[in-house]
């Protein structure tokens, strides 16, 4: 995997390359919250409007912005890019427990009762956190009961630890919220077979797998009384308490800034935050309910985008990476960004090797090293003999060591069987073969997943989607384009000035020879073209389309060779800006037309899936509904691109067809 450069996708940057054609683009606000709750807050950005006018944001009662008397104003003023900075609110209460529909729209000047049009608008959704359980009547221990739990920050995990006599007797694994608003159905016995008996069982739910008592995090407690040991006795539940939101208040505040996170090198992430203003960031990593700090930073003057490049590792305990960054603004105030990523897991994180054929008494060289070159690890070595029972022993490589050897004697004919385990799972393996020839290990085939920005994230699961079965290669070249210019590298024969997208896909082919490649590029072609012949074309017109459809064409034909490799090709997901709409419905339309012919290649409508009726930040996938957009408003957040990268896999393994996914 190449390492990767920082992924430039804000919105601000793209007014600064574009600042011209979005001061006529219509007034856009989006609301920095997938869903609010009763007691909290939460902040509306927006672009798009006239430079240095005042507006007025309010908080409608229902979905239908011009129904009703509002419920909150609030006046700000634009700034001389037509950007809305963050306008935070206090969540109106609603009382219900299933989600609200509100809207939050913007007026010209100061309000007034007789209100003008809007100027944008945005859905608002809200609920009031709560725990529900069913019926508490006539319980016994071996009860199963209905538990659903609103307003966990998203990614919380929860596990049930009954406990007797200040002991844990049982441990359950409930699992962790992933719903927009929160949401966690499960169910759990009264009480477990391993806690039954007379007495009080105390039933606490916390993020963490081994208890503690939840001073400040997330939690669910109650007692439950048995009066008797016997079949059938009669359990009495103590009142309900909870706390579903931390008591740390960075991580209440709502969220006013855009931050990233990217790949400095191969094992290490670096973050970003836009806007500090001269104050200094501290970044934090939130694991379960709680915030790790990593570092601080300060910009240079002058400088957008605070960093601290080398904020931590990847892990192989968490693949699923979530990041925090305050500031305090200097006249007062918390500046907050989050974001979310998706980081390798172990599987292809090793290498081992092993000769492959040796003579009954030879001493074996292992040699185990960390491609991510960061150690800090214990996996275990295990052996399997021809014929006997595997054994294993721990292998530490301590902080920044990256190679290990061991010795294995081979006293038997036979096929020995050398495996690197990580928390139980296989990683590595390898076969060594006693006086009977060489090892027959298969060679998975390559798997090159490429494109911009927009591969980001799928790449990374996809790896972890297809395991052992293939070997997956990440080409991904951020801030690049089919069809645009001024990008340093290739030579095209049509535009000397272009980064030719068409030559790199030889170059890809003829080093890695894959069976298959995997490509999404397209959220930035707002570029002229030079067609065959020397004329320009600009987008995004029918020429424009016809000569992008050309180029898509040209590498489909590479990366296919002649029907001994298949290629497929993601379209894009419609985004919120409506200047980046507008070209990647014509670069959608391109892809699907450029397919045509082409033997071996498969478009998947990444669009049907995440925009069938244009920008949505939440899709209803496998009977949940689930949020998959970053903050951008232009890519997928690691739901997203886990989504797309399982809809990848199972197009790889059945074979393929341009239709869109079911989801």
């Amino acid at each position: 995997m190449l390492p990767r450069v920082i992924r430039i996708v804000l919105a601000g940057l793209l007014a600064s390359l574009l600042a011209p054609a979005l001061a006529t683009a219509a007034p856009q606000i989006s609301v920095t919250a997938s869903c609010t709750y009763d007691g909290g807050r939460f902040a509306v950005v927006g672009t798009g409007f006239a430079p240095n006018t005042r507006i007025v944001l309010q908080i409608m009662p229902s979905a239908d912005p011009s129904a009703g008397d509002p419920l909150a104003n609030r006046e700000a003023t634009v700034d001389a890019n037509g950007f809305l900075a963050a306008v935070t609110f206090d969540v109106p209460p609603t009382g219900s427990r299933t989600p609200v529909a509100r809207a939050v729209r913007v007026l010209p000047g100061a309000a007034s009762s007789a209100a003008p049009a809007p100027l944008a608008t945005a859905p608002l959704r809200s609920v009031a956190r709560s725990v529900r359980v069913s019926s508490e009547r006539r319980l016994s221990p071996g009860t199963v009961q209905r538990w659903r739990l609103t307003g966990l920050p998203e990614g919380t995990p929860l596990y049930a630890h009954y406990r007797r006599a200040r002991r844990t007797v049982a441990v359950r694994s409930i699992g962790q919220a992933s719903d927009p608003c929160g949401r966690l159905d499960f169910t759990l016995p009264v009480i477990p077979r391993a806690a039954s008996g007379r007495g009080t069982v105390e039933l606490w739910m916390t993020a963490d797998r081994t208890f503690r008592r939840p001073l400040k995090g997330v939690y669910v407690h109650r007692r439950l009384r048995v009066a008797r040991s016997t079949r059938g006795a009669r359990v009495r539940a103590g009142a309900l308490k909870s706390r579903l939101v931390p008591l740390n208040p960075l991580l209440q505040s709502p969220v006013t800034n855009y931050m990233t996170a990217y790949e400095s090198r191969i094992g290490v992430v670096g973050l970003t935050f836009r806007g500090a203003r001269g104050s200094t960031v501290e970044f934090l990593e939130r694991i379960a309910d709680r915030l790790v700090p990593l570092g601080t930073a300060l910009a240079k003057p002058g400088e957008e985008f605070t960093r601290l490049a080398e904020a931590t590792t990847w892990s192989c305990e968490r693949t699923e990476r979530r990041f925090v960054a305050v500031a305090t603004r200097p006249e007062g105030g918390l500046l907050k960004g989050t974001y979310s990523i998706h980081t390798p897991s172990c599987a292809a994180r090793f290498e081992l090797t092993s000769p492959r054929r040796a003579q009954p008494g030879d001493v074996a060289r292992i040699r185990i090293a960390d491609g991510w070159g960061i150690g800090a690890i214990t996996p275990r070595l295990c052996v399997t003999p021809p014929r006997g029972q595997r054994t294993c022993r721990a292998t530490r490589l301590g902080p920044g060591v990256t190679v290990l050897r061991r010795r294995l004697r081979l006293s038997t004919h036979g096929d020995w069987l050398v495996q690197l385990r990580v928390r139980d799972r296989g990683v590595r393996r390898a076969v060594i073969s006693v006086g009977n020839g060489a090892g027959t290990l298969p060679v998975p085939p390559t798997v090159l997943a490429t494109g911009d920005s927009t591969m980001q994230g799928i790449e990374a699961f996809l790896g972890d989607e297809l395991g052992d079965a293939a070997s997956v290669v990440s080409d991904v070249r951020l801030g690049t384009g089919i069809s645009r210019t001024g990008q340093p590298g290739l030579p095209d024969e049509g535009n000397p000035l272009a980064l030719q997208w068409g030559l790199l896909a030889m170059q890809q082919t003829a080093q890695l020879q894959p069976s298959a490649t995997v490509v999404s590029v397209g959220a930035g072609e707002l570029f002229p073209m030079i067609v065959p012949g020397g004329a320009k074309v600009t987008c995004c017109d029918a020429p424009w389309e016809a000569e992008y459809s050309r180029r898509v064409r040209l590498m489909m034909q590479t990366y296919t060779r002649g029907s001994l490799a298949r290629a497929l090709w993601l379209t894009i997901p419609q985004p919120r800006n409506d200047i980046r709409r507008a070209s990647v419905l014509a670069v959608n339309r391109a892809i699907v037309d450029a397919v045509t012919g082409v033997a071996g290649a498969t478009v998947l409508r990444m669009d049907l899936v995440f925009s069938p009726d244009g920008y949505s930040e939440v899709i209803h996938y496998r009977g949940r509904d689930i949020d998959v957009r970053d903050p951008d408003g232009v890519h997928l957040n690691v739901a997203g691109t886990a989504i797309a990268a399982r809809i990848v896999a199972d197009a790889l393994r059945a074979g393929t067809s341009s239709a869109p996914p079911a989801a």
